[in-house]
């Protein structure tokens, strides 16, 4: 959990805490709300922009502090747009005013501490009318983190890592296997050839139940757990799956949010 305080000015200070967004620190969402910030004018939430689908992020968040924000101020931080501008701001609103969410959208850059301010004179402009915003700016300067312009160093290409790659860097993952929407395999490292067939069959069982029972609504993972051997795991959606083998002694919940996030950064 993070905390600071910002001097805006002689007479008012902003006390900023945060958490991080994965769903394994829900435990500090709900200390924060009950206990530290009960008393909050506002609840900031940062979307990146380079997520799939960016606003399944924000019905997650909004249902999880639906009674925390339903007195206070909801601000969408929009991040990372310099790397992808869709959606962009209009869409945004529009959408939003479908969820029947009625909130301020600012786009930032979060390097940039100048452009974070404008989420605080967003939130305070209105009534601490003796900020010197540009004094303000001024004193937050020296604290980013943006590249600089006038480096003559040529920019490398960015080595992206791939989602195998990714679901493999955590601890206890022991294989994984990405398909097409077509369900045909992209990348697979499995080390056992029966497991991979496994993941590959449970995919195509997801659909199968879909069909069958119908009433049970969209099946967005299926897990297969066994009491001595690995924990077998599938991830859905429209466009593409994510199987994953993992030890037992892995949390299924950190299973399943590392695919979440996988899922969402991948834009094939």
């Amino acid at each position: 959990m993070d905390y600071g305080v910002l001097e805006l000015s002689e007479n008012a200070k902003l006390h900023l805490y945060g958490t991080p967004g994965q769903e394994r620190f829900k435990f500090m969402w709900q200390l924060m709300m009950s206990d530290l910030v009960h008393d909050a004018e506002a609840l900031i939430l940062l979307v990146d922009n380079t997520r799939k689908d960016p606003f399944k992020d924000i019905r997650f968040y909004v249902e999880e502090f639906r009674d925390f924000i339903i007195r206070r101020r909801l601000i969408i931080a929009v991040t990372h747009s310099d790397i992808e501008p869709e959606p962009d701001h209009d869409f945004y609103m529009q959408e939003l005013k479908r969820m029947g969410l009625f909130t301020s959208v600012i786009f930032i850059d979060a390097r940039d501490p100048t452009s974070v301010l404008k989420v605080v004179k967003e939130l305070v402009g209105d009534y601490e009318s003796d900020i010197d915003w540009q004094s303000l700016e001024t004193k937050l300067e020296p604290n980013s983190t943006m590249p600089d312009a006038s480096s003559d160093a040529v920019e490398q290409p960015e080595n992206r890592v791939s989602m195998i790659e990714a679901a493999l860097h955590t601890r206890g993952v022991t294989g994984a296997i990405h398909l097409d929407a077509k369900r045909k395999i992209i990348d697979s490292k499995v080390p056992d050839k029966d497991s991979q067939e496994v993941l590959k069959s449970m995919v195509n069982l997801v659909a199968a139940l879909e069909n069958k029972a119908a009433f049970m609504g969209k099946i967005d993972d299926l897990m297969l757990c066994g009491p001595d051997e690995e924990t077998l795991s599938v991830f859905v959606d429209d466009e593409q799956a994510l199987g994953i083998s993992s030890d037992r002694q892995l949390s299924l919940n950190v299973v399943k949010q590392q695919a979440s996030d996988l899922l969402q950064w991948s834009r094939k």
